[in-house]
């Protein structure tokens, strides 16, 4: 379920020269208050002003884009996106790194120039990619709603280039043995580290996906069925996105693992937890210790096992139909990016002469 909206509330940022201020912080808006960490009774005052102000009638949007913050543009698209029940963690992040430079610009100060300038403030330009395509969604939806004759150019970074690293079964088992070698060194770190990476395997899970698997069915996560042998990838009340999650077959091997899981876990909480049955956020400094313990490089990312689980089903002559929906593609996409390993690949044309 998405998290409800704290109240607005001072909070240290580290500023750019360096120095730890008081800001407001409001969803994913950020204000400035010009404050020190220890200036906290001037800074409780701007607070209370800042609510003060919020609570009076908003000013009318027919001033047009040159008065209207980015701000209010970013924090009208995460309400909106709230008020869908739509899971926005995610999405608060990346609006907060774009508070910070854009927060006090007018809409009219989007343009290409500016496009570019922000992106190289982001060390990643598949990031800043990222967040101004939600700036982008942000700013036409508010001029949309509010009837704004405005809709200013966006320069994007060019997409990355996609990534065709996959895990041959040896490295994937030199990955699993770094991961329980890892576990038994320190199983309060490590507890679910080989389960991630079993799961990620056998079914090419998204990261998210797997870390929201649930041993019972319930409305956020998905839960594997072992009765019937099928795992659902999201909870009940969770809306379809373009990163699908449709049901799919479970491999007999996982699930003689699932079952010993269940009954280690006794039934009840995330498949993936930490020591004491908490969810874990991410996975991602877990499984960098296991890539290193196996010595494979840094472009081994959890993503990776969604691409081997892809590769290795065109490799053992999987139907494109059933691989495709074992893995939430479409046949399209699951032929233009993996069909090449397919043993079969274009082999009538190659035998023509």
């Amino acid at each position: 379920m998405p998290r409800r909206k704290s109240p607005p509330r001072l909070v240290p940022r580290l500023d750019r020269d360096g120095v730890q201020r008081l800001v407001i912080r409001d969803g994913a808006v950020y204000k400035r208050t010009g404050c020190l960490v220890g200036e906290t009774e001037v800074a409780a005052e701007k607070l209370a002003e800042y609510i003060g102000q919020k609570k009076q009638k908003p000013v009318a949007v027919e001033r047009g884009p040159d008065h209207i913050s980015c701000a209010a543009a970013l924090d009208y698209y995460l309400a909106a996106k709230q008020a869908r029940d739509e899971e926005t963690g995610p999405l608060e992040g990346r609006i907060a790194f774009l508070t910070a430079f854009w927060g006090d610009k007018p809409l009219s100060a989007v343009d290409g120039e500016t496009c570019r300038d922000y992106a190289e403030t982001r060390a990643r330009q598949a990031a800043a990619r990222r967040e101004l395509e939600d700036l982008r969604a942000a700013v036409y939806m508010f001029c949309k709603e509010k009837r704004l004759n405005f809709r200013p150019y966006f320069d994007l970074p060019d997409k990355p280039v996609a990534r065709e690293r996959w895990l041959t079964r040896k490295e994937a088992a030199e990955l699993l043995r770094g991961a329980l070698r890892l576990r038994r060194a320190r199983p309060k770190t490590y507890e679910c580290l080989p389960r991630f990476i079993l799961i990620g395997l056998y079914t090419g899970t998204r990261h998210a996906a797997i870390l929201d698997l649930n041993w019972n069915r319930g409305p956020a996560g998905g839960w594997p069925d072992l009765d019937a042998g099928v795992l659902y990838r999201r909870g009940e009340r969770v809306r379809e996105t373009t990163k699908r999650r449709p049901p799919m077959r479970l491999p007999r091997r996982l699930t003689a693992h699932l079952r010993r899981w269940k009954l280690k876990d006794g039934g009840k909480g995330p498949v993936i937890h930490a020591k004491g049955g908490e969810p874990i956020g991410l996975m991602r400094k877990s499984f960098d210790a296991a890539r290193v313990e196996a010595k494979l490089g840094e472009e081994v990312t959890p993503h990776i096992l969604r691409h081997t689980r892809a590769t290795w089903l065109m490799q053992r002559r999987v139907p494109i139909w059933d691989a495709a929906g074992s893995l939430g593609m479409t046949v399209k996409q699951m032929e233009s990016t993996y069909g090449h390993h397919h043993p079969d690949f274009q082999q009538a044309a190659a035998d023509a002469y």
